[in-house]
């Protein structure tokens, strides 16, 4: 009788289930004694009943009745005594041996023969359970035995498609891998081969943290040297720049991200970012010249054409086609994946460097990575490839313009220093109007090159003309002028994104803030900003402030956008900024006609300050862009909310330009009071410059425009403003008949702010006329007003004309206090104006005591304020103090 255990267990004649797997026990171990408590536990494992010896004994009898076995019971347990050849799974052990010993095919199919599907199929206990793991490892390792010595005899063609469902059965095996990178190396598949060693490289990885075995890697690396793909040392690098300056501190940042060793555990990418006709390629070919000793595999270069102005973007299954064949590959496999996988089997173990020139997304990049360490990888683009950086732990490397002295460094190098300093003027509009890019640098240099007979002022005209500019960066072909490089990053934009571009070259002034853009666009920025940014069309200098490079704007300008509405909405915004900023620096003024609640939600003084800071050259460049267009009320408005702050921030010659600005459009005010005024302010800001005549004729139109109004209020600010006026030019005199006047009708308005300033100013005149207790008198009510309304800001102003009364009167020591508090209070509100003219005034009262010490000491830090302020006027006047002080010594 023959026994099986490699498949359906023994006949069922044999028996039910479990008299058979007493049987299937005692077959596995013919020969050697079995005891009872043995046969229980692996026949019933943990279920076994109560009675589990008596039945077992029972099926023992009923085993001996029916086996033409021996079954005998020693005093070490049971033993059944039959011909090994008898069962399947002996047989199967010893022909696996001889065949081994003999390397015989047949003797491996013969065993192998004998299973018959799963062993010990129907049995499912726990001893059951690992035999069978174990006869199926054996059978497993048996089959690879066979499959071996199949290799070695060359008989490959019908292992292809066992080997394959083997390879998908145990993707971990890499016994199965090897045999079938063989199977497909003899089929003359080398590249499927070499792909096979990267799906079993990617899976140790992902799946065990490992990398293949030392034998595997050697079939491999045998693989690619003697079978498929010649040894080749790829040289593909472009020359190198002839000059490169200003990139000493990118170079560092190249260096450091790509330092390390090639045996480390990612591929080390650096991605360089920057604007078209940056330098990004020059850098990179700059630096890998210098490293070539990292490199001793080679190195590879390929223009992925990521913004060409001619072709698309080179797809990536033709730059990795490209690639493969620059590394020596031969026939390349048909199957994407496959080529993907014989690449990187090709790089896996090189020290190689990766260029990959001018991509325009990550998604062009990333399967151009190689899977091992060892490459070195350099992406240039326009874009920030985040992808790249977060997916792929590349290292930004972002190229700016170069700075001044960099950029003259390089234009004269190229043009000669003899033909730089021959026209210095000219050379330096030259590189104001390159406004350091490179590439237009090169242009220039270029074109003065190839014209030696001309002289750098032709050059200058050609680029001074706005309109015309760019034509003068044109390089004679298709895709090297500034235009062309600018064209390609445009037409990559989304319509919305381009759009805003072309707006935002359009804006007034050099930058913007976020919340600027937003009313810009009438809605949120942040995406079409983000791409710019990427793009490095735009750059964020600042946090929340975006800027963009000379010759980008000019271009941006050239393209078509509908900016009416978009730049009235930002108009607009800057307008009730400034009228938001100017409520809560000074609350006591007169709302503005058109006062809206402001867009900014400004907090305190620190913040107002802080955003007009920020703003004033766009607030400016607002006002001119809304005289252009048009839109009156923002004109004055915008030179209205800005008073105080620039008064206190001794801003005299701004002020008196951006009133020059909204006297331009008083014939276009319907309101007689409005037209009052721009004239009364204008004519304030020209006396505060010292320009008599001009600041009295103005003050006296406000005056007529103001009796036009039919408004008293507007009336006394008109006649307020021309003591102020008269008491700048030292005409006290002629100012206090105003003066009082002004008084007069405040007290009839009810407006205690309004009357305390206009008491002030009555004893600011007869301080300076000598009238000390009138001066006193108007003061102290001043005060008065002000201590009881709990309003501050002005309380300073009081204290410095009391101050100036004290001193007047020779009252040293009551002036010495009244300008100590008044300093107190432009401190708390910034008032750096009145700072530096209060700090005069201290070195006046010292000077008239007699303390020279001091008063050098107040007078020197008056001069630095008046100085900073750019009060020349002022400052003049405390130097010749200083010069009488000298003399005096």
């Amino acid at each position: 009788m023959e026994y099986g255990v490699l498949g359906e267990v023994v006949p069922t004649e044999l028996g039910h289930l479990r008299q058979r797997s007493v049987l299937a026990v005692l077959l596995l171990e013919a020969g050697r004694p079995v005891t009872a408590d043995q046969l229980v536990d692996r026949v019933w494992g943990d279920s076994a009943p109560q009675r589990a010896r008596e039945t077992l004994y029972a099926y023992l009898s009923r085993l001996r009745t029916v086996l033409d076995a021996e079954l005998v019971r020693q005093s070490g347990g049971y033993v059944l005594q039959v011909d090994p050849d008898q069962v399947d799974v002996h047989r199967f052990r010893r022909l696996v041996v001889a065949a081994g010993a003999e390397q015989s095919v047949a003797l491996f199919e013969e065993a192998l023969g004998l299973w018959r599907g799963e062993a010990l199929a129907d049995l499912d206990t726990p001893w059951f359970v690992e035999q069978r793991e174990r006869l199926h490892a054996e059978r497993f390792a048996a089959e690879l035995d066979l499959t071996d010595l199949q290799l070695a005899q060359n008989e490959y063609g019908d292992l292809l498609p066992v080997l394959r469902s083997r390879s998908q059965a145990h993707p971990l095996d890499e016994r199965v891998a090897g045999q079938l990178m063989l199977a497909l190396q003899r089929a003359d598949r080398a590249a499927d081969a070499l792909l096979e060693y990267d799906r079993i490289r990617r899976a140790l990885v992902d799946e065990l943290a490992i990398e293949p075995s030392a034998r595997l890697q050697q079939l491999q690396q045998q693989l690619l040297g003697t079978t498929q793909v010649d040894r080749v040392v790829p040289q593909q690098l472009p020359a190198a720049p002839a000059t490169l300056i200003g990139r000493d501190p990118a170079l560092k940042q190249l260096t450091t991200a790509l330092a390390g060793d090639h045996q480390q555990a990612t591929v080390a990418v650096s991605a360089v970012g920057g604007a078209g006709g940056i330098g990004k390629t020059s850098l990179v070919l700059h630096w890998a010249h210098r490293n070539l000793a990292r490199f001793p595999d080679g190195q590879l270069f390929i223009d992925l054409r990521g913004f060409d102005p001619v072709e698309p973007p080179l797809p990536v299954e033709t730059a990795m086609s490209g690639l493969l064949q620059a590394l020596g590959a031969g026939r390349l496999p048909p199957d994407p994946q496959a080529r993907a996988g014989l690449y990187r089997t090709m790089l896996a173990g090189k020290r190689l460097l990766l260029v990959l020139d001018n991509a325009k997304e990550s998604s062009q990049v990333a399967p151009l990575l190689p899977g091992t360490a060892g490459c070195t990888v350099i992406v240039t683009s326009r874009n920030r490839l985040g992808g790249l950086l977060t997916r792929h732990g590349a290292v930004p490397v972002d190229l700016d313009v170069l700075d001044p002295a960099d950029a003259r460094d390089l234009l004269q190098r190229q043009i000669g220093a003899d033909r730089a300093s021959a026209e210095p003027t000219a050379f330096d509009e030259l590189l104001t109007h390159c406004a350091g890019l490179p590439l237009a640098l090169a242009i220039v240099a270029a074109r003065i090159a190839g014209r030696p007979d001309f002289p750098l002022s032709a050059f200058a005209a050609e680029l001074r003309d706005t309109e015309a500019r760019l034509d003068a960066f044109e390089a004679g072909e298709l895709d090297a002028g500034l235009r062309s490089v600018f064209d390609c990053s445009y037409r990559a934009l989304d319509p919305d994104v381009a759009a805003l571009l072309a707006l935002l070259a359009r804006v007034p002034g050099q930058d913007i803030s976020t919340a600027s853009v937003a009313a810009l666009v009438d809605g949120s920025p942040r995406r079409s900003l983000a791409r710019l940014e990427s793009a490095h069309l735009v750059r964020q200098h600042a946090p929340g402030r975006y800027s963009l490079h000379d010759l980008i704007r000019l271009y941006a300008r050239e393209q078509k956008v509908d900016d009416s509405q978009a730049l009235w909405r930002l108009a607009d915004h800057y307008r009730r900024g400034a009228v938001e900023a100017d409520r809560v620096i000074a609350p006591g003024r007169s709302p503005v006609n058109g006062d809206q609640i402001g867009p900014l939600g400004l907090k305190d003084r620190d913040e107002a300050s802080a955003w007009v800071d920020a703003e004033a050259d766009n607030l400016l460049a607002t006002q001119r862009l809304a005289m252009e267009r048009g839109w009156h009320d923002i004109v004055w408005h915008l030179a209205y909310g800005l008073v105080v702050f620039q008064s206190w921030r001794g801003q005299d010659t701004l002020t008196a330009e951006m009133w020059a600005n909204a006297l331009t459009v008083v014939p276009e005010l319907d309101d007689a009071a409005d037209q009052a005024m721009v004239h009364r302010y204008y004519g304030r800001s020209r006396g505060l410059l010292g320009e008599r005549d001009e600041a009295l004729s103005h003050l006296e139109q406000a005056l007529v425009y103001a009796a036009r109004s039919g408004r008293p209020t507007e009336h006394a600010a008109c006649l307020q403003m021309l003591a102020g006026a008269l008491c700048n030019q030292d005409d006290y005199e002629a100012a206090l008949p105003y003066g009082l006047a002004q008084l007069e009708l405040y007290k009839t308005f009810g407006k205690q702010r309004w009357l305390a300033d206009s008491y002030n100013i009555v004893g600011w005149i007869h301080a300076k006329l000598g009238h000390y207790e009138e001066a006193r008198a108007a003061c102290l009510a001043s005060l008065e007003i002000f201590e009881q309304t709990g309003d501050h800001d002005s309380r300073g102003d009081v204290l410095d004309s009391l101050g100036t009364a004290a001193l007047a009167a020779g009252r040293f020591d009551e002036a010495l206090v009244a300008f100590a508090d008044a300093l107190t209070s432009y401190e708390q509100v910034g008032n750096v104006r009145q700072i530096a003219e209060t700090r005069d005034h201290i070195g006046d009262v010292h000077h008239a005591r007699g303390d020279l010490a001091e008063a050098r000491k107040a007078w020197q830090d008056a001069l630095t304020a008046y100085s900073d302020q750019g009060r020349d006027q002022q400052a003049e006047s405390v130097r010749l103090k200083l010069t009488t002080l000298d003399a005096e010594r």
